[in-house]
Protein backbone atom coordinates (compact mmCIF):
# COMPACT_ATOMS: atom_id res chain seq x y z
CA UNK A 1 0.00 0.00 0.00
CA UNK A 2 2.68 2.62 0.90
CA UNK A 3 4.02 1.91 -3.01
CA UNK A 4 0.28 2.90 -4.20
CA UNK A 5 0.16 6.07 -2.12
CA UNK A 6 3.63 7.11 -3.51
CA UNK A 7 2.11 6.53 -6.56
CA UNK A 8 -0.62 8.92 -6.21
CA UNK A 9 1.51 11.41 -4.85
CA UNK A 10 3.70 11.14 -7.82
CA UNK A 11 0.18 11.30 -9.87
CA UNK A 12 -0.06 15.17 -8.13
CA UNK A 13 3.25 16.11 -8.89
CA UNK A 14 3.69 15.06 -12.11
CA UNK A 15 -0.23 15.97 -14.05
CA UNK A 16 0.55 19.47 -14.54
CA UNK A 17 3.80 18.70 -16.68
CA UNK A 18 1.64 15.85 -18.43
CA UNK A 19 2.45 18.09 -22.16
CA UNK A 20 6.05 16.93 -21.59
CA UNK A 21 7.63 14.31 -23.71
CA UNK A 22 7.34 10.63 -22.44
CA UNK A 23 4.76 11.69 -19.90
CA UNK A 24 2.22 9.30 -18.41
CA UNK A 25 -1.17 9.54 -20.65
CA UNK A 26 -4.56 10.83 -19.14
CA UNK A 27 -7.29 10.31 -21.34
CA UNK A 28 -10.67 8.75 -21.72
CA UNK A 29 -11.86 4.70 -22.12
CA UNK A 30 -15.37 3.88 -22.65
CA UNK A 31 -16.77 -0.18 -21.78
CA UNK A 32 -15.59 -2.74 -24.37
CA UNK A 33 -12.91 -0.37 -25.61
CA UNK A 34 -9.36 -1.89 -26.09
CA UNK A 35 -6.21 1.12 -25.40
CA UNK A 36 -2.48 0.62 -26.18
CA UNK A 37 0.11 2.51 -24.30
CA UNK A 38 3.54 1.64 -22.81
CA UNK A 39 5.35 1.93 -19.92
CA UNK A 40 8.57 3.54 -19.27
CA UNK A 41 10.92 4.72 -16.58
CA UNK A 42 10.14 8.55 -17.39
CA UNK A 43 6.14 7.71 -17.47
CA UNK A 44 6.01 4.37 -15.22
CA UNK A 45 1.53 4.75 -14.92
CA UNK A 46 -0.95 5.80 -17.37
CA UNK A 47 -4.13 7.40 -16.19
CA UNK A 48 -7.49 6.14 -17.91
CA UNK A 49 -10.55 7.66 -16.63
CA UNK A 50 -13.99 5.80 -17.19
CA UNK A 51 -17.55 7.33 -16.47
CA UNK A 52 -19.27 4.69 -14.85
CA UNK A 53 -22.65 4.49 -12.91
CA UNK A 54 -23.51 2.92 -9.02
CA UNK A 55 -23.67 -0.90 -8.91
CA UNK A 56 -21.55 -1.16 -12.51
CA UNK A 57 -19.38 -4.43 -12.21
CA UNK A 58 -16.18 -3.58 -13.93
CA UNK A 59 -13.67 -6.01 -15.09
CA UNK A 60 -10.38 -4.44 -16.11
CA UNK A 61 -7.48 -6.49 -18.14
CA UNK A 62 -4.10 -5.45 -18.49
CA UNK A 63 -1.81 -7.67 -20.69
CA UNK A 64 1.81 -6.68 -20.68
CA UNK A 65 4.56 -7.28 -23.85
CA UNK A 66 8.02 -6.30 -24.29
CA UNK A 67 9.24 -7.64 -20.40
CA UNK A 68 6.60 -5.37 -18.42
CA UNK A 69 5.32 -6.60 -14.78
CA UNK A 70 1.90 -5.11 -15.42
CA UNK A 71 0.13 -3.88 -12.19
CA UNK A 72 -3.80 -2.22 -12.30
CA UNK A 73 -5.24 0.52 -9.14
CA UNK A 74 -8.82 2.32 -9.53
CA UNK A 75 -9.53 5.61 -8.13
CA UNK A 76 -13.14 6.36 -7.10
CA UNK A 77 -14.57 9.94 -8.27
CA UNK A 78 -13.38 11.07 -4.98
CA UNK A 79 -9.50 10.31 -5.60
CA UNK A 80 -9.89 7.48 -3.34
CA UNK A 81 -7.56 3.95 -4.07
CA UNK A 82 -10.75 1.27 -3.49
CA UNK A 83 -9.07 -1.80 -5.29
CA UNK A 84 -5.89 -2.54 -6.93
CA UNK A 85 -4.63 -6.15 -8.64
CA UNK A 86 -2.25 -8.58 -7.93
CA UNK A 87 0.95 -8.49 -9.19
CA UNK A 88 1.50 -9.70 -12.77
CA UNK A 89 4.47 -11.56 -14.51
CA UNK A 90 6.70 -10.42 -16.94
CA UNK A 91 4.35 -10.29 -20.12
CA UNK A 92 1.76 -11.47 -17.94
CA UNK A 93 -1.55 -10.02 -17.47
CA UNK A 94 -3.45 -8.35 -14.53
CA UNK A 95 -6.74 -8.11 -13.47
CA UNK A 96 -9.22 -5.72 -11.11
CA UNK A 97 -12.82 -6.48 -10.50
CA UNK A 98 -14.82 -4.15 -8.47
CA UNK A 99 -18.61 -3.40 -8.01
CA UNK A 100 -18.70 0.96 -7.87
CA UNK A 101 -20.46 2.46 -5.39
CA UNK A 102 -21.36 5.57 -6.33
CA UNK A 103 -21.91 7.23 -10.16
CA UNK A 104 -19.22 9.41 -11.34
CA UNK A 105 -15.36 9.67 -12.97
CA UNK A 106 -13.16 6.21 -12.48
CA UNK A 107 -9.66 6.37 -12.68
CA UNK A 108 -7.98 3.16 -13.95
CA UNK A 109 -4.40 2.99 -13.40
CA UNK A 110 -2.45 0.94 -15.07
CA UNK A 111 1.31 0.71 -13.79
CA UNK A 112 4.42 -1.87 -13.21
CA UNK A 113 4.74 -3.93 -10.42
CA UNK A 114 6.80 -1.83 -7.28
CA UNK A 115 5.62 1.21 -9.39
CA UNK A 116 7.25 3.60 -8.36
CA UNK A 117 10.19 1.27 -7.30
CA UNK A 118 9.68 -0.49 -10.05
CA UNK A 119 12.29 -1.48 -13.08
CA UNK A 120 10.11 -3.06 -15.51
CA UNK A 121 9.25 -1.20 -19.11
CA UNK A 122 7.40 -2.58 -21.53
CA UNK A 123 3.65 -1.99 -24.14
CA UNK A 124 0.29 -2.95 -22.79
CA UNK A 125 -3.44 -3.20 -23.83
CA UNK A 126 -6.00 -2.26 -21.41
CA UNK A 127 -9.78 -3.50 -21.31
CA UNK A 128 -12.20 -2.38 -19.42
CA UNK A 129 -15.96 -4.43 -18.97
CA UNK A 130 -18.94 -3.97 -17.69
CA UNK A 131 -20.27 -7.54 -16.24
CA UNK A 132 -23.66 -6.34 -15.96
CA UNK A 133 -24.63 -4.29 -18.75
CA UNK A 134 -28.05 -2.72 -18.24
CA UNK A 135 -30.61 -4.45 -20.14
CA UNK A 136 -31.86 -2.47 -23.18
CA UNK A 137 -35.83 -2.54 -23.52
CA UNK A 138 -37.08 -4.96 -25.93
CA UNK A 139 -39.68 -3.76 -28.32
CA UNK A 140 -42.54 -6.02 -28.44
CA UNK A 141 -44.31 -4.80 -31.82
CA UNK A 142 -42.94 -5.05 -34.68
CA UNK A 143 -43.54 -3.30 -38.14
CA UNK A 144 -46.64 -3.80 -40.13
CA UNK A 145 -44.54 -2.29 -43.15
CA UNK A 146 -41.26 -1.36 -44.07
CA UNK A 147 -39.82 0.50 -47.28
CA UNK A 148 -37.76 -0.94 -49.34
CA UNK A 149 -36.73 0.83 -52.93
CA UNK A 150 -39.96 3.33 -51.94
CA UNK A 151 -42.17 0.49 -52.18
CA UNK A 152 -43.93 -0.35 -49.03
CA UNK A 153 -43.45 -3.77 -48.23
CA UNK A 154 -45.58 -6.12 -45.85
CA UNK A 155 -43.69 -8.13 -43.35
CA UNK A 156 -44.90 -11.85 -42.74
CA UNK A 157 -42.08 -13.26 -40.60
CA UNK A 158 -39.30 -11.93 -38.12
CA UNK A 159 -36.54 -14.10 -37.14
CA UNK A 160 -33.54 -13.11 -34.60
CA UNK A 161 -30.85 -14.82 -33.89
CA UNK A 162 -26.72 -14.74 -32.62
CA UNK A 163 -23.82 -16.80 -33.33
CA UNK A 164 -22.15 -17.98 -30.65
CA UNK A 165 -18.95 -19.33 -31.91
CA UNK A 166 -15.63 -19.09 -30.65
CA UNK A 167 -13.80 -15.80 -31.50
CA UNK A 168 -11.18 -17.47 -33.67
CA UNK A 169 -13.41 -18.81 -36.47
CA UNK A 170 -13.91 -16.31 -39.40
CA UNK A 171 -15.95 -15.96 -42.25
CA UNK A 172 -19.14 -17.59 -41.42
CA UNK A 173 -21.67 -17.27 -44.24
CA UNK A 174 -25.24 -17.28 -44.17
CA UNK A 175 -27.20 -17.53 -47.57
CA UNK A 176 -31.31 -16.25 -47.36
CA UNK A 177 -33.29 -17.33 -50.30
CA UNK A 178 -36.96 -16.61 -50.21
CA UNK A 179 -39.18 -18.58 -53.21
CA UNK A 180 -42.23 -16.61 -53.56
CA UNK A 181 -45.22 -18.74 -54.79
CA UNK A 182 -49.02 -17.46 -55.94
CA UNK A 183 -48.14 -13.99 -56.50
CA UNK A 184 -45.80 -13.29 -53.44
CA UNK A 185 -42.84 -10.81 -54.07
CA UNK A 186 -40.02 -11.36 -52.02
CA UNK A 187 -38.33 -8.90 -50.02
CA UNK A 188 -35.37 -9.40 -47.09
CA UNK A 189 -34.35 -7.25 -44.79
CA UNK A 190 -31.09 -7.61 -42.17
CA UNK A 191 -30.35 -5.64 -39.58
CA UNK A 192 -27.35 -6.13 -36.98
CA UNK A 193 -25.08 -3.86 -34.57
CA UNK A 194 -21.81 -4.58 -34.00
CA UNK A 195 -18.86 -1.76 -34.87
CA UNK A 196 -21.69 0.13 -36.06
CA UNK A 197 -25.52 0.08 -37.30
CA UNK A 198 -26.29 -2.12 -40.41
CA UNK A 199 -29.76 -2.60 -42.40
CA UNK A 200 -30.45 -3.25 -46.45
CA UNK A 201 -33.27 -4.53 -47.98
CA UNK A 202 -32.76 -6.76 -50.87
CA UNK A 203 -34.90 -8.01 -53.60
CA UNK A 204 -32.16 -9.43 -56.23
CA UNK A 205 -32.38 -12.57 -57.21
CA UNK A 206 -29.97 -13.08 -60.21
CA UNK A 207 -28.06 -16.43 -59.19
CA UNK A 208 -31.06 -18.16 -58.63
CA UNK A 209 -32.41 -18.59 -62.29
CA UNK A 210 -33.03 -22.18 -63.10
CA UNK A 211 -33.17 -23.12 -59.17
CA UNK A 212 -35.86 -25.85 -58.19
CA UNK A 213 -38.08 -26.49 -55.04
CA UNK A 214 -40.44 -28.42 -53.27
CA UNK A 215 -43.00 -27.60 -50.87
CA UNK A 216 -43.63 -30.80 -48.77
CA UNK A 217 -46.48 -32.47 -50.50
CA UNK A 218 -46.27 -30.68 -53.78
CA UNK A 219 -44.91 -30.59 -57.48
CA UNK A 220 -41.43 -28.94 -58.09
CA UNK A 221 -41.30 -25.51 -58.91
CA UNK A 222 -38.55 -23.98 -61.21
CA UNK A 223 -37.14 -20.65 -61.22
CA UNK A 224 -37.29 -18.37 -64.66
CA UNK A 225 -36.74 -15.35 -66.56
CA UNK A 226 -40.26 -14.81 -66.37
CA UNK A 227 -40.97 -15.60 -62.35
CA UNK A 228 -37.41 -14.10 -61.02
CA UNK A 229 -39.27 -11.34 -59.96
CA UNK A 230 -40.83 -13.88 -57.46
CA UNK A 231 -37.35 -14.88 -56.12
CA UNK A 232 -34.74 -12.81 -53.85
CA UNK A 233 -31.58 -13.86 -52.22
CA UNK A 234 -28.96 -12.31 -50.09
CA UNK A 235 -26.10 -13.66 -48.49
CA UNK A 236 -24.26 -12.27 -45.28
CA UNK A 237 -20.68 -12.88 -45.17
CA UNK A 238 -19.06 -12.37 -41.82
CA UNK A 239 -21.73 -13.19 -39.73
CA UNK A 240 -19.95 -13.95 -36.61
CA UNK A 241 -19.13 -10.54 -35.66
CA UNK A 242 -22.97 -9.17 -36.12
CA UNK A 243 -23.92 -9.79 -33.16
CA UNK A 244 -28.05 -10.01 -33.06
CA UNK A 245 -28.86 -10.48 -36.44
CA UNK A 246 -32.80 -9.65 -37.16
CA UNK A 247 -33.93 -10.62 -40.64
CA UNK A 248 -37.53 -9.68 -42.08
CA UNK A 249 -39.35 -11.33 -44.65
CA UNK A 250 -41.76 -9.12 -46.64
CA UNK A 251 -43.74 -8.72 -49.72
CA UNK A 252 -43.44 -6.27 -52.13
CA UNK A 253 -46.33 -3.37 -52.00
CA UNK A 254 -48.41 -6.23 -49.44
CA UNK A 255 -48.90 -8.55 -52.54
CA UNK A 256 -50.14 -12.02 -51.13
CA UNK A 257 -49.07 -15.40 -51.79
CA UNK A 258 -47.26 -17.88 -50.00
CA UNK A 259 -43.56 -18.11 -49.39
CA UNK A 260 -40.61 -20.85 -49.17
CA UNK A 261 -37.25 -19.47 -47.08
CA UNK A 262 -34.35 -21.39 -47.00
CA UNK A 263 -31.53 -20.22 -44.43
CA UNK A 264 -28.08 -21.72 -44.77
CA UNK A 265 -24.84 -22.27 -42.61
CA UNK A 266 -25.99 -23.14 -39.21
CA UNK A 267 -24.52 -26.07 -37.71
CA UNK A 268 -25.01 -28.08 -34.66
CA UNK A 269 -21.27 -29.01 -33.50
CA UNK A 270 -20.49 -30.74 -30.64
CA UNK A 271 -23.06 -33.12 -30.30
CA UNK A 272 -24.62 -30.97 -26.89
CA UNK A 273 -24.90 -27.71 -28.89
CA UNK A 274 -27.65 -25.82 -28.87
CA UNK A 275 -29.15 -22.83 -31.75
CA UNK A 276 -31.94 -20.49 -30.22
CA UNK A 277 -34.02 -18.02 -32.62
CA UNK A 278 -36.92 -15.82 -31.67
CA UNK A 279 -39.31 -16.02 -34.41
CA UNK A 280 -42.59 -13.71 -35.04
CA UNK A 281 -45.09 -13.99 -37.40
CA UNK A 282 -46.09 -10.48 -39.33
CA UNK A 283 -49.19 -8.82 -38.41
CA UNK A 284 -50.97 -9.06 -41.05
CA UNK A 285 -50.20 -12.85 -41.27
CA UNK A 286 -50.94 -13.96 -37.62
CA UNK A 287 -54.33 -13.20 -38.04
CA UNK A 288 -55.25 -15.99 -39.72
CA UNK A 289 -52.39 -17.86 -40.97
CA UNK A 290 -49.77 -20.89 -39.44
CA UNK A 291 -45.95 -20.61 -40.21
CA UNK A 292 -44.21 -23.58 -40.62
CA UNK A 293 -40.45 -24.09 -39.26
CA UNK A 294 -37.96 -26.54 -40.47
CA UNK A 295 -34.45 -28.06 -39.64
CA UNK A 296 -33.55 -29.90 -42.15
CA UNK A 297 -30.45 -31.63 -42.12
CA UNK A 298 -27.72 -30.10 -44.84
CA UNK A 299 -26.45 -32.14 -47.90
CA UNK A 300 -23.73 -34.68 -46.23
CA UNK A 301 -25.30 -33.87 -42.91
CA UNK A 302 -25.00 -36.74 -40.01
CA UNK A 303 -27.43 -34.80 -37.67
CA UNK A 304 -30.85 -36.04 -36.54
CA UNK A 305 -32.75 -32.59 -36.02
CA UNK A 306 -34.54 -31.70 -32.90
CA UNK A 307 -36.54 -28.57 -32.12
CA UNK A 308 -38.37 -27.06 -29.30
CA UNK A 309 -40.65 -24.00 -28.24
CA UNK A 310 -38.96 -22.51 -24.68
CA UNK A 311 -42.68 -21.65 -23.72
CA UNK A 312 -45.04 -22.69 -21.16
CA UNK A 313 -45.98 -25.33 -23.99
CA UNK A 314 -42.92 -27.20 -24.49
CA UNK A 315 -43.84 -28.51 -27.68
CA UNK A 316 -40.53 -31.07 -29.05
CA UNK A 317 -40.35 -32.67 -32.22
CA UNK A 318 -38.16 -35.22 -33.70
CA UNK A 319 -39.81 -36.36 -36.79
CA UNK A 320 -41.91 -33.92 -38.32
CA UNK A 321 -45.30 -35.60 -39.39
CA UNK A 322 -44.50 -38.24 -37.15
CA UNK A 323 -43.81 -39.08 -33.42
CA UNK A 324 -46.27 -35.93 -31.70
CA UNK A 325 -45.53 -34.00 -34.76
CA UNK A 326 -48.39 -34.60 -36.86
CA UNK A 327 -49.41 -30.87 -37.10
CA UNK A 328 -46.86 -30.49 -39.74
CA UNK A 329 -46.19 -31.98 -42.99
CA UNK A 330 -42.79 -33.75 -43.41
CA UNK A 331 -40.17 -32.54 -45.14
CA UNK A 332 -39.57 -35.70 -46.74
CA UNK A 333 -39.28 -35.67 -50.31
CA UNK A 334 -39.43 -31.30 -50.25
CA UNK A 335 -35.74 -29.51 -50.58
CA UNK A 336 -34.25 -27.06 -53.33
CA UNK A 337 -31.85 -27.38 -55.24
CA UNK A 338 -29.68 -24.30 -56.08
CA UNK A 339 -26.94 -23.93 -58.76
CA UNK A 340 -25.69 -20.75 -58.56
CA UNK A 341 -23.38 -19.05 -56.22
CA UNK A 342 -22.00 -21.81 -54.67
CA UNK A 343 -24.67 -24.32 -55.27
CA UNK A 344 -26.77 -26.48 -52.92
CA UNK A 345 -28.86 -29.24 -52.56
CA UNK A 346 -31.41 -29.74 -49.78
CA UNK A 347 -33.16 -33.51 -49.62
CA UNK A 348 -35.34 -33.81 -46.68
CA UNK A 349 -36.35 -37.03 -45.02
CA UNK A 350 -38.18 -38.82 -42.25
CA UNK A 351 -36.29 -37.42 -39.36
CA UNK A 352 -36.04 -34.05 -40.17
CA UNK A 353 -37.59 -31.90 -37.55
CA UNK A 354 -40.87 -29.50 -37.79
CA UNK A 355 -42.88 -27.18 -35.86
CA UNK A 356 -46.13 -25.09 -36.66
CA UNK A 357 -46.87 -21.67 -35.06
CA UNK A 358 -50.31 -21.46 -35.28
CA UNK A 359 -52.13 -18.08 -36.09
CA UNK A 360 -51.90 -15.59 -33.03
CA UNK A 361 -50.83 -12.22 -32.15
CA UNK A 362 -47.84 -10.89 -33.90
CA UNK A 363 -46.10 -8.95 -30.52
CA UNK A 364 -45.61 -12.97 -29.34
CA UNK A 365 -42.19 -13.96 -29.17
CA UNK A 366 -41.71 -17.59 -29.89
CA UNK A 367 -38.15 -18.82 -28.24
CA UNK A 368 -37.18 -22.10 -30.58
CA UNK A 369 -33.96 -23.84 -29.53
CA UNK A 370 -32.82 -26.39 -32.11
CA UNK A 371 -29.83 -28.86 -31.20
CA UNK A 372 -29.43 -32.61 -31.83
CA UNK A 373 -31.68 -35.29 -30.94
CA UNK A 374 -30.60 -36.98 -27.15
CA UNK A 375 -27.72 -34.72 -28.02
CA UNK A 376 -25.98 -37.52 -30.10
CA UNK A 377 -25.29 -36.03 -33.23
CA UNK A 378 -24.08 -33.13 -35.22
CA UNK A 379 -23.68 -31.49 -38.54
CA UNK A 380 -24.85 -28.75 -40.67
CA UNK A 381 -28.71 -28.40 -41.42
CA UNK A 382 -30.76 -25.39 -43.13
CA UNK A 383 -33.67 -23.26 -41.51
CA UNK A 384 -36.54 -23.49 -43.78
CA UNK A 385 -39.70 -21.54 -43.39
CA UNK A 386 -42.94 -21.58 -45.13
CA UNK A 387 -45.68 -19.49 -44.53
CA UNK A 388 -48.28 -16.74 -46.04
CA UNK A 389 -49.66 -13.56 -46.37
CA UNK A 390 -53.34 -13.33 -46.68
CA UNK A 391 -55.33 -11.37 -49.12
Amino acid sequence: MLKWILLLISLALVCPVLAQDDAPTVAAIDYDAVVEETISDAAFFDWWRLQAAEGDMLIVTMIARDGLLPLIGLLNPAGDLVATSADGQINGMAQLEYTTLQEGPYTIIASRVDNVDGTSTGSYTLEVRRANPPEQPQNLHQPVTFTCEDHEVATTATLEFAEDIPADETGLTHRITVYGIDGFQPVIYVEFHSDQDFQTCNTDANQTLDDTFTLPGEVPRTVTADNLHTVSQLTLSGAELMGVITLRIGSMDGTPGRYMALIEGFTIDPDDDTDLFEVRVGPRAAADTALGIYMVAAENSRLDPFMEILDESGITCDDAGRRGCETIASFAGAGAVLHNSGGMTLTGDRSDAGLLLAPGSPDVIVPVLLSSRQAGTHGGYVLVMIGELPE
